[in-house]
């Protein structure tokens, strides 16, 4: 069986995530598409604009099978949310896993890896600084990158192949193209959810900023800093010093990132820390499924033999999914929204395509 898989955040989901999804069809005529989706959280630390299955819906209107990247794992430095996802769509037998791409090389990409194993071996450079210094790839170029990085470390059999990226590049904050842009200019202006999304994507999100008075709670009620997963280098103090200066995180973050602390560092230390995510077993060898079509559920029905497939969230699973339903919880309060009971009922079951 041709089974695919490609790896989203979808925040919020626009036209360019559906024109790879169509274009993966249309290049592969995959028996299964599989989609492995960041959940309450992303990569970079941002509050996803969507819940989870809100998401996955959008993305169930092209794909057969959407399963979870839970908070604790998609927040998480390139490689190893790279490294998390790739394993995901591996538990489901993907034999392919297609991602977006600047350069549209995938020669460039390889190459970059046999570079990165020649510099370790002769000069012993960390990633970090073989990443700033030599790689220089555009954003998507870099995950791609980093997904096929993943494919080797692990020794999977899984191709990984490029879709040219299309529209604004990544960086851009106000849009150039009539039809495509990117998900920071979105998320800079959400009024552009009209124009660059398709219409079904709902215009009512979460705002970030609502958690701010729970997170100045929480920092100033702390006992041990020591217990917070990635908390290290002093960046707890650094955010305490500067709480009391600033009225929301937009503030906050402005003025705590420098040379040291990087944006994105400060967005996933304040996740880690909003949450109380401990420093614990992370061990996750669980499938969490959050909807699929007919097709998805026979595929699922013919491999659950061979993997921990779970449909319904619940306590004491794993320690990756506690965290689910604690965020959940917490969301459910500061948004006054049924987050947790959706975090825990049956996954979304499409018979036909979503009507929306």
């Amino acid at each position: 069986m041709n089974i695919v898989g490609t790896i989203c955040e979808y925040n919020p989901f626009h036209n360019g995530h559906l024109y790879q999804l169509k274009k993966i069809k249309e290049l592969e005529n995959p028996d299964i598409l599989i989609v492995v989706l960041s959940s309450y959280f992303t990569m970079r630390g941002d509050l996803s604009l969507h819940l989870p299955k809100t998401k996955a819906r959008y993305a169930l209107n092209e794909c057969d099978i959407v399963i979870s990247l839970p908070s604790v794992l998609a927040c998480n430095n390139a490689t190893r949310f790279a490294d998390y996802a790739v394993l995901e769509l591996n538990k489901l037998k993907v034999n392919k896993i297609y991602c977006g791409s600047e350069s549209n090389d995938i020669n460039l990409i390889k190459n970059k890896i046999i570079d990165l194993n020649q510099q370790q071996k002769n000069k012993g450079e960390n990633y970090k600084k073989f990443t700033q210094n030599i790689l220089n790839l555009p954003p998507n170029d870099l995950l791609a990158y980093s997904y096929l990085k993943a494919i080797y470390d692990n020794k999977l059999n899984i191709e990984l192949k490029l879709i040219k990226r299309i529209g604004d590049n990544h960086e851009v904050s106000i849009p150039n193209d009539d039809f495509y842009t990117s998900s920071s200019a979105i998320r800079t202006n959400l009024n552009l959810i009209n124009k660059y999304c398709p219409k079904y994507v709902s215009k009512d999100v979460l705002n970030y900023e609502l958690l701010f008075p729970y997170f100045k709670y929480m920092m100033f009620n702390y006992n041990n800093f020591d217990n917070i997963l990635f908390i290290n280098d002093g960046i707890h103090k650094h955010l305490l010093n500067n709480l009391n200066k600033v009225n929301s995180f937009k503030e906050l973050i402005e003025l705590s990132t420098n040379s040291y602390f990087t944006k994105t560092k400060i967005k996933r230390a304040i996740f880690y820390l909003l949450f109380n995510i401990e420093k614990t077993d992370l061990n996750y060898n669980t499938s969490y499924i959050l909807g699929f079509n007919n097709k998805g559920k026979e595929y699922l029905n013919n491999i659950k033999k061979d993997i921990n497939i779970i449909t319904n969230n619940k306590l004491n699973i794993n320690n990756v999914l506690n965290y689910e339903i604690k965020i959940a919880n917490i969301l459910s309060y500061i948004y006054n929204k049924p987050i947790l009971d959706e975090e825990l009922d049956k996954p979304i079951i499409i018979k036909n395509r979503v009507l929306f």
